[in-house]
Order: structure tokens, then sequence, then C-alpha cells
């Protein structure tokens, strides 16, 4: 089920890491809180033992292997916990991270412990889903020491080409990760029709992460020449290719809302009748700009609220999946900072929407009376009320 989605499910090794890493474009320093720095090594093994493990499900709940994924479950929730009480420092996307890693850790052990094992290793598996949320929102010019330690590589090698590529974005590793979506990309027994998670993986790492648009340009033109492409496809991937140089100009000296959003009306004048991919990489390369505003302009005003409002629209389009999203919470802040600002009253129709297609599916038909509260506070700050 699918009605955890308003608040997103983003869980430990996100808010370790924003912990862990003082700001973009700084080297990470000492802090001299030792402690902290205990709690996320905490948090980091128990991740170790629990994650192989929630791979294989006769592991995951064989008898003689639950003590030890049980106390390693215990530990996780309880120091994300802590984490959460030391985040309150933080901006306010790294507050949702660590409030969001707290409440899901609670809910694995919890899962866990009651036998429901599907469950438990569902949101386990959040944690990679949810550390590439959180490392490819940025250029990669900071890093994070502990989680080059997340998985060992005898894990890494034993996985697929696509999940191998997301825990290495997981754990930063940006050039191998790509290796690996290259790979998926090149492999002529898997079908284009599963092809545009790792298309947009590929992109987002490629273009927001290292800002590289040239080393695409080859892949892609590979990629256009499959004999299994559909038309459409193809012309989306060669609107790509032809699109990228101008993009990789536009997008190095953008730094302004304004500069984002005529790149997001270009990219929809591609994708006339929204059924196509061909403004994919104009969203991405939007949102790269969008990001770096948002982490320069710590000022609640009516052109962050729009910045906040434009990312969260994106991430409807390029999120990787409703389970694990930001968008929610991109579209609530626009509204807190800005609620009397045009960007605003969109921003609620899309957010209602959101939290309604996340039920889909569910056995929950109607929004429960939380949601619908949450949403009418929303609605009473756009009306002044």
């Amino acid at each position: 089920m699918k009605h955890r989605i308003r608040r997103g499910v983003v869980l430990v090794a996100c808010a370790i890491a924003a912990w862990a890493i003082p700001g973009c474009g700084e080297d990470p320093e000492p802090t001299g809180d030792d402690y902290t720095q205990d709690v996320m090594r905490e948090i980091f093994d128990g991740i170790r033992v629990t994650l192989p493990a929630s791979i294989d499900p006769d592991v995951f709940s064989a008898p003689e292997n639950q003590g030890e994924i049980f106390a390693a479950l215990d530990s996780l929730a309880r120091n994300a916990a802590l984490l959460e009480a030391h985040a309150q420092g933080c901006n306010a996307e790294m507050g949702f991270l660590a409030r969001s890693a707290e409440r899901d850790a609670i809910e694995a052990k919890t899962s866990y412990r009651h036998g429901h094992y599907k469950r438990a290793a569902f949101v386990l598996r959040q944690i990679v889903e949810s550390c590439v949320i959180c490392h490819t929102r940025l250029p990669d010019d900071c890093g994070s020491r502990i989680a080059e330690e997340f998985v060992d590589e005898g894990v890494m090698a034993s996985l697929p080409a696509h999940p191998r590529s997301a825990l290495l974005i997981a754990t930063r590793q940006f050039d191998r990760a790509l290796e690996a979506l290259e790979e998926v990309l090149t492999d002529p027994l898997t079908h284009p029709a599963i092809m545009l998670g790792p298309l947009t993986d590929y992109m987002v790492v490629a273009v927001r992460v290292l800002g590289d648009y040239e080393r695409p340009i080859p892949v892609f033109r590979t990629f256009a020449r499959r004999k299994d492409l559909w038309p459409s496809l193809r012309e989306d991937v060669n609107e790509w290719i032809a699109a990228l140089p101008s993009l990789q100009e536009r997008t190095a000296r953008a730094s302004t809302v304004t500069s984002a959003r005529a790149i997001i009306e270009e990219g929809e004048a591609l994708d006339e009748y929204g059924d196509g991919q061909g403004s994919l990489l104009h969203f991405i390369a939007a949102s790269s700009i969008l990001e770096r505003y948002i982490e320069a302009h710590p000022t609640r005003n009516a052109e962050l609220g729009e910045a906040y409002y434009l990312r969260g629209i994106l991430e409807t389009r390029i999120g990787r999946n409703y389970w694990v999203t930001t968008a929610p919470f991109f579209l609530e802040e626009s509204i807190r900072i800005a609620p009397k600002a045009p960007s605003a009253a969109e921003a609620i129709v899309v957010l209602e929407r959101e939290m309604l297609a996340a039920y889909e599916g569910s056995d929950i038909e109607e929004l429960p009376d939380a949601e619908e509260k949450h949403l009418a506070e929303l609605r009473a700050l756009i009306e002044g009320s």
C-alpha cells in the first residue's frame, strides 16, 4: 500500500549523509561532535546487517537469523531517533529527511517484530532509493566518508547492473554508477520498454550530479540505433542528443528561477501531447538550476516559493517512483514559504492529486482525516483564514 507517500519514504542513510556534510562546496571538517559521529556509525552498522539479508526472503526470515537482524533493526531505530534530535539545525529538507528516517526505521523494526518480513524488507530497501534521491540533489562537490563503506564489494558484485547502479549512487560512487547504467543501456537482451528508469537515472547522475553533458552523447547514439526501439522513443533520444550541448552552456551560467522556468517551458514544447519523454532532459537540467538556487537562497520569499513549486512539479515528472518521492515536500514547502503567491494555489492542486494517487491500488478509498486536516491547514494559509 502506498498510503505513506505524503511525506515520502526517506530513510536513514540520506539523513546521515546530510548531517555529515556541512554544505556543498565545502570540504567536510571535524565538528567536534564525536557523539553524533558515533550515532551515524551505529546506524550504518545496522544497515550493513539488515540490507543484504533483506534481498533474500529466506535469509531474512530464517529463525536462526532473526535475533541478529532484529537487534540490528532495534539499533537502527534507536539511533535514527537520536539523529533526528540532532538534525534540528538543518535546513527544511534535511529536517524532513531526518524525521522520515526516524519514522521509517521504527516501521521496519515493528514490521519485523510482528513477522511482516516482506514489509520490513521493502522499507529497508527504500534506504537505497532514498539515498539516491538525497545524493543526486546537488553537484558532486561534497562527499560522505562514511558512505564509502556502506556496502562491501561482494554484495555489489552479486547484483545485476541496474540495482548495482542504485547502490553505487547511494554510496556516491557516481562514475561506477554510470558504468553500470551503461551496461544496462547497451544490453541487447533488455527490452527498451523497461529502460526509462535507467535512462532517467543515467541523465540525473551525468547531468545534475556530475555536470557531464558530453558522456551521454555516444551512449545515446548507440542506444538510438537499437532496432527494437519504437519510433517515438528513438525521436526522444535523438532530441536529448541534440539538446545536450546547448543545455550544458545554459545551465553553466544559469542561476535564477527565471532561467530554470525557461528551460522547463522549452522542454514542454518538445512533448506537446504529454505522452513522450522528449522533455525529460530539459526537466533534469532545470532541476539542477533549482536545486542550486534553493541551496544558495535561504530567504523565504515569493521567488523561493516558486523555486520549490517548480522543483516539486519536476519531481512528479522525473521522480524514481511513487513509493519514494520528495515532490510532496517541495510542494508543501512552496505553500508555506509564499502562501499568497500564484504558485501556491497551483501547488495545493498538484499536492492533493499526488496524495490521492498515493492511495491508488490500496484498500483506502478516501484520504484519511489526518491527511484532509493537513490539506485544510495549507488551504487556510493560501486563503488567509
